[in-house]
């Protein structure tokens, strides 16, 4: 029994895994000795030659990449979303019958060419590239056409890039009021820390959903075939409050926007503020294709446009702005106060409601330029060569980067992918003053009390006892 315990144990040890490379001598020694017997050197004596060899010579598999990727469960979400856009959704169940409950007719809706859109941009060099933009126009497809959304137009707006997960934005506009009320309500407007409250700065009120800013309803995916999130109306609180901010998107809608001046609402606020006043500064369309109605005060398409040349479509005069100028306010349209009847408006009225901005269908050569009178909008073409026949021409805005528009014969689009941050100098706010203790003025008496003098020594004798 001591023999065999004896052996045990010098096996056991034999075994024991060093902690660098994970190997033992056991495994050496049947290695060493395998390589002995099938090489059959003349010289078997020479182990120790051999032993280097055999260690020097052995693959290791854990210090090679594995041939099959470990799957992470991000990456197998977002597969699974991906495959989804593919095919007809899944039916539910109907638990009397067993069978799947007939699907709704599709819904009708009107949408850009995204697979035009996106041969375009890849031309130009910019955008998320084809592969990508079959899966956007199939992602498109599935909200237009689905019948409890009742969507009247779907638009790709563009994506944006967070932290530890990105958003996929798509415009849309409803057939029904109805679909707009459900769309989560604006929060209160709250004060921004360090604003002084005065008269010259009255509470701004929110634009009617399918007015101004909330004329469109946004929906966003952190992976397209994922679920959607309808992003809540902006308020004029939340445009001013981003304005004076400078912050990355982390991808969590939920997350709270910690910043200073602090921000009225989360990610999910902070993201609809972003689009609002990105889509008012670079959402443009080829000029004469749109014309305004004095009446109905909405953009009509020409039928008779033609389109220009693709290196003429590189020059800003050959775009427009189709989305209205969003004021310091936070507003598209101005909100004035009721003017009393013995007040003068220049005295009455502050800076930002007498503000009078861009009107629609403004041309990009029109923008405020860059310091050091740099434009605002950079051209971009498909070919350095002018002798390159059906080229594609756009801009890239250098204000917002990430935002470009082009187009190539009658395909056109913009789109718009970056971190959602503004080409401007930040200049933080400096903090509010010191707060006062307490207010002089309501104190009886500035005059400080005598301390009492303490008892008697015998006093606190007794006081003890």
């Amino acid at each position: 029994m001591a023999a065999v315990d004896s052996v045990a144990q010098a096996l056991a040890y034999l075994q024991v895994h060093s902690p660098q490379d994970g190997t033992s001598m056991y495994d050496h020694l049947v290695k060493l000795v395998s390589k002995v017997l099938e090489d059959q050197p003349k010289n078997a004596v020479d182990l120790l030659e051999t032993s280097l060899l055999v260690k020097k010579s052995t693959f290791d598999p854990k210090e090679s990449s594995p041939l099959v990727p470990i799957p992470v469960a991000p990456d197998a979400t977002q597969t699974q979303a991906a495959v989804s856009i593919f095919g007809d959704p899944e039916l539910p169940i109907n638990p009397a019958t067993g069978e799947p409950v007939p699907a709704d007719p599709p819904n009708e809706f009107e949408a850009e060419n995204m697979l035009g859109a996106a041969a375009v941009l890849d031309c130009l060099g910019v955008g998320l590239g084809r592969e990508l933009g079959v899966n956007i126009a199939l992602a498109a497809k599935r909200i237009g056409e689905d019948p409890k959304l009742a969507v009247r137009s779907v638009r790709f707006f563009g994506k944006f890039l967070g932290l530890y997960s990105d958003y996929f934005v798509f415009e849309v506009a409803f057939k029904k009021e109805a679909a707009k009320e459900a769309a989560p309500a604006a929060p209160a407007p709250e004060r921004v820390e360090g604003e002084a409250a005065s008269s010259s700065a009255p509470e701004v009120p929110v634009e009617e959903p399918g007015k101004g800013a909330n004329k469109f309803t946004y929906l966003v995916c952190s992976s397209l075939g994922g679920p959607l999130t309808r992003l809540p109306d902006v308020t004029p609180a939340q445009v001013k409050a981003s304005r004076r901010i400078k912050k990355l998107l982390t991808g969590r809608l939920t997350s709270h926007v910690s910043t200073y001046p602090a921000f009225p609402g989360n990610e999910a606020n902070y993201l609809r503020a972003l689009i609002a006043r990105i889509s008012a500064a670079t959402v443009v369309a080829p000029s004469d294709l749109f014309s305004l109605n004095d009446e109905t005060g909405e953009l009509e398409r020409a039928e008779d446009w033609e389109p220009p040349a693709g290196r003429e479509m590189a020059a800003p005069t050959a775009w427009v702005h189709v989305r209205p100028h969003l004021k310091s306010q936070g507003r598209c349209e101005v909100h004035k106060r009721e003017l009393p009847e013995d007040a003068d408006e220049d005295e009455f009225y502050n800076e930002d409601e007498l503000e009078e901005g861009p009107d629609l269908l403004a041309a990009l050569e029109e923008d405020a330029q860059l310091p050091g009178e740099q434009a605002a909008w950079t051209p971009i073409y498909s070919s350095a060569s002018e002798a390159v026949k059906t080229q594609a021409g756009g801009l890239r805005s250098l204000v917002w980067p990430g935002a470009v528009c082009g187009g190539r014969g009658s395909e056109w689009t913009c789109v718009y992918v970056g971190w959602g941050v503004k080409n401007a100098p930040f200049v933080p706010l400096p903090p509010p003053p010191v707060a006062q203790e307490f207010a002089w003025g309501e104190v009886e008496t500035q005059e400080l009390e005598l301390k009492p003098a303490p008892p008697p020594p015998e006093e606190e004798a007794e006081a003890d006892e």
